[in-house]
Formats: C-alpha cells, structure tokens, sequence
C-alpha cells in the first residue's frame, strides 16, 4: 500500500478548511462535495474501500510515480480537471445555496429524539442543517456541485504531495533512507496523529454527490463503491478521537503539528492564486 495520509487527517483538514473562513470557506458551496472530494483519490485504489473489484493503480488516482513516498502532481489534476470545470461556471453558480455534510452529533441527536423523545418535550423541532443559507437561494448546479467535487479532490492531492515533500526531507535531515520498513513505520506514525484530531464530518449519500461521482472527469465512481466510501467514513468518524497515541516511531510532534498547519495555508494560497477571485 502506498504510503499517504489518513482518511481522518483528510476530514480533519477539510473541516478546518471550511471552519476558517480563508478562501477555501469563502470559494466552496457545496460542502458536501468537497468533503468526499476530499476521500477520492483513495476509494478506487482498493485499501480503503471494500468490494473494489477492479481497482486503479495509485499512480494514476493520485498523479504519482511509484515510489515509497509518492508525490502526487496535483498541479497537472488542477490543470486538466478543476481549471476546465471553473471555467464553465456562471454568475448564477456563485450565488447557490450552500450545501452542508451531515456530522456524527446531528446523527446522535436523531437518534436521542428517536429512542428519548421526553428529553426534548417543549423544544420546537430543530431546524435542518441542510436548509439554503437564503431561502431565495437556488440549489447548486450540477456544474457546480462537480466543481467542488474536483476541489476537494485537489485539495487531498495537494495534502498528500506536501505531507510526503516533508516526510522525504525529514528522512535527508535524520540520515534516513526510503525503504518498506520505513514506510509501515510512517504509516503508524500518521495513524496515531490522525485518530487523536477531533473530527464529525460525513458526506451524505444524495443524488447531487451521486451523479457527481458518476461524472468525474477522471473515471467514474459507481454509487456502489459510493456508498461504501461513506460507510467507511462513518466508521472512521465515529471511532477517533483518541487522547494520546503510542510513541511514534520516526516522526515527532512538531512534524505533525507544522506541517497540518502548512497544507491549510498553502492550500488557501493556491486556491487564491489560481482562481484570481475577489475574495
């Protein structure tokens, strides 16, 4: 398996993304779309989701050359993938509504109210979490739901090749040397980082994601392969949190917490750069 960041890491630099209120929070509508856009470039190669019988190499989901510690291009994805879709936005797709994920405490609240009714006698029913931001606000195109789809996809492709640029001079500063025990060890290492970083956003299974999945420019994601895509993110979800981790075995803290913190500001940066928005 190819050495790459954590599905939590992911949602965790996603939610702080769109928490921020930086270019990425200011550009995205449809969260929903950015969050499992967010996921992609690992469903169809098989490790993460089940049932992917005919999985596609890393090298093409991620734009990389086989290595231990790939680099994915995610400039050549920007190029041929996200530049060609902003272009056939319009005015009209900068004023939709914005679309939400769902999180595991509004699935819990459900449930409470489901199971536990008495603990909410006297509340007025709470209001959706999905509702457009304006009711004169229109729903998202489907252009403009693929859009966020492929930003969110570049997003984690620009995460990985950052995370994995620091990991290769990390290994030049420590005289260490790209090898398969390194990279299990590597692999445990983000483990225990990702699972203590508090995280609660799942995509939601609507027909927008679907028939965006479906469209993807690079190949299509059936709704099968979907659907498990967010059941595995449910899972992962729900399971983190964790208060510490084990000893990491080649990486440190400081690693950890510099380099969360650049993949945020470089990926803002370039959001900005590239799409000369008045933001």
């Amino acid at each position: 398996m190819p050495s790459m960041p954590s599905w939590n890491i992911h949602i965790a630099q996603t939610e702080r993304l769109l928490e921020r209120g930086g270019a990425v929070a200011r550009t995205v509508r449809d969260a929903n779309a950015f969050l499992f856009g967010s996921l992609v470039p690992d469903i169809m190669v098989g490790y993460m989701v089940p049932g992917i019988t005919d999985p596609i190499p890393y090298r093409q989901t991620h734009f990389a050359a086989p290595a231990f510690i790939p680099k994915p291009r995610e400039r050549e994805f920007w190029d041929t993938y996200v530049a060609p879709q902003f272009a056939q936005l319009t005015d009209a797709d900068f004023g939709c509504a914005h679309v939400l994920p769902t999180s595991i405490e509004q699935e819990r609240e459900a449930m409470d109210r489901i199971h536990f009714p008495q603990r909410f006698e006297g509340e007025a029913a709470a209001d959706s979490a999905f509702a457009s931001a304006s009711d004169a606000a229109h729903e998202p195109s489907d252009q403009r739901t693929l859009f966020d789809f492929l930003l969110g996809t570049w997003a984690h492709l620009l995460a990985d090749n950052l995370w994995n640029t620091r990991v290769n001079q990390f290994l030049d500063e420590h005289g260490g040397k790209p090898s398969e025990q390194f990279r299990i060890k590597k692999q445990g290492d983000f483990d225990g980082f990702g699972k203590m970083l508090p995280i609660s956003s799942i995509p939601r299974e609507t027909p927008a994601l679907v028939h965006a999945a479906q469209a993807f420019p690079q190949y299509a994601i059936a709704r099968p392969h979907v659907h498990d895509a967010i059941v595995v993110t449910h899972e992962i979800v729900r399971t983190n949190g964790a208060p510490d981790h084990a000893p990491y075995q080649l990486l440190t803290d400081d690693f950890f917490e510099i380099t969360f913190a650049e993949v945020l500001d470089t990926t803002e940066h370039a959001l900005e750069e590239r799409l000369q928005l008045p933001l």
